[in-house]
């Protein structure tokens, strides 16, 4: 009787240890399964990962290319030329000489019109100009060759021709830490309008000396006419906007280096004081001690227009200019030369509106 029991718990205790011994079996496979999968898993992401990097790669170009779109496109030509007879596409005609003062509105083609309204001539030269939403055209005095007929206490201001009317009046008078002077005539320079945040940039040069610089650069509400942000101590000429690989940044040309330099921009287009060296126009074959007067960028293409500037009214009356090209790499986020070339006498012809 206790053989067939020892050999019933044997029997019992083999099942047991084979169950146990199973058990242990599968317990291993689960594991190795989860392993497995696990790894099969992490490769899967991995390799979504690294196609979504390529796709949001894709993305971020698409996005920069979209953002430049956005800061001119809401740009509009003035309705009053066609009040006066004249046909699209304009040119905005400030070339300073003794011809005339003042601005002209040129139909953009060969022999094409121009017009020119009464109280236009009264303010003397004018710069650089630039148009907002409604098709506003803001600008600035300009000094040439006499004082007489610029002074300098007119000069750190900005001057808007209405869209419907053409009526050209002062638009407001900037604040500086010193006054314009006979030494340095100079205020307003560059003119931007940015669609993003509804801002008019303005750089001015007013009251700085060969010594100290004194000039700025403002952010401007054109409905209000209230100073959002200013950059201080800064003398800059030209200036525009571009969205690079690491956002919106306004460009400028100094006033005081054959450089060109860019400052990033907040959502509210405010500056963020991380001023950034972007390139030299000496540093190109033919390059010369100019600098960067007209900006304008297009198809990640930037177009300057340099010439001779040390706060004089001599270099003022020069009329040669120089046009350099630049081209964007985002994979490096650099501006690359292209080439430059002489002013074409007729290239306010291409300043179309």
């Amino acid at each position: 009787m206790s053989g067939k029991k020892t050999k019933a718990n044997r029997a019992t205790k083999q099942k047991a240890k084979s169950k146990k011994s199973n058990s242990k079996k599968r317990t291993g496979l689960l594991i190795v399964s989860i392993l497995i999968f696990g790894i099969l898993g992490l490769i899967a992401f991995g390799l979504s990962k690294s196609k979504g990097g390529k796709k949001e790669k894709k993305h971020s170009n698409t996005s920069i290319s979209k953002q430049n779109k956005v800061i001119s496109s809401c740009k509009r030509s003035p309705l009053f030329p066609t009040k006066h007879g004249m046909k699209a596409p304009f040119a905005v005609d400030l070339r300073q000489g003794t011809a005339f003062r003042g601005l002209r509105i040129i139909e953009a083609r060969r022999n094409g019109k121009y017009l020119q309204l009464p109280g236009w001539d009264k303010f003397g030269f004018l710069g650089l100009y630039t148009l907002d939403n409604k098709g506003n055209i803001f600008t600035a005095p300009m000094p040439y060759v006499s004082i007489d007929i610029n002074p300098p206490k007119e000069q750190d201001r900005i001057l808007k021709v209405d869209a419907r009317t053409g009526k050209m009046s002062v638009f407001m008078n900037l604040p500086f830490t010193k006054p314009p002077s006979a030494k340095n005539p100079f205020g307003v320079i560059g003119l931007e309008y940015d669609c993003t945040t509804n801002s008019l940039y303005a750089t001015s040069v007013a009251g700085s000396t060969y010594k100290k610089e004194y000039g700025k650069i403002f952010q401007i509400n054109p409905d209000t006419k209230i100073i959002l942000d200013t950059y201080d101590n800064l003398d800059a000429m030209g200036v525009t906007i571009f969205a690079g690989k690491t956002g919106r940044r306004i460009y400028i040309g100094l006033a005081r280096k054959p450089e060109v330099y860019s400052i990033g921009l907040d959502e509210q287009g405010g500056f963020k004081h991380d001023l950034r060296f972007e390139f030299s126009l000496k540093d190109v074959s033919g390059g010369a001690d100019v600098k960067a007067h007209r900006m304008r960028i297009k198809d990640n293409v930037m177009t300057l227009k340099a010439r001779e500037f040390s706060y004089s009214l001599i270099t003022a009356s020069v009329s040669m200019r120089t046009i350099y090209k630049y081209k964007y790499n985002p994979e490096k986020d650099k501006w690359e030369f292209i080439e430059l070339h002489s002013e074409n006498p007729n290239a306010h012809l291409n300043n179309n509106l």
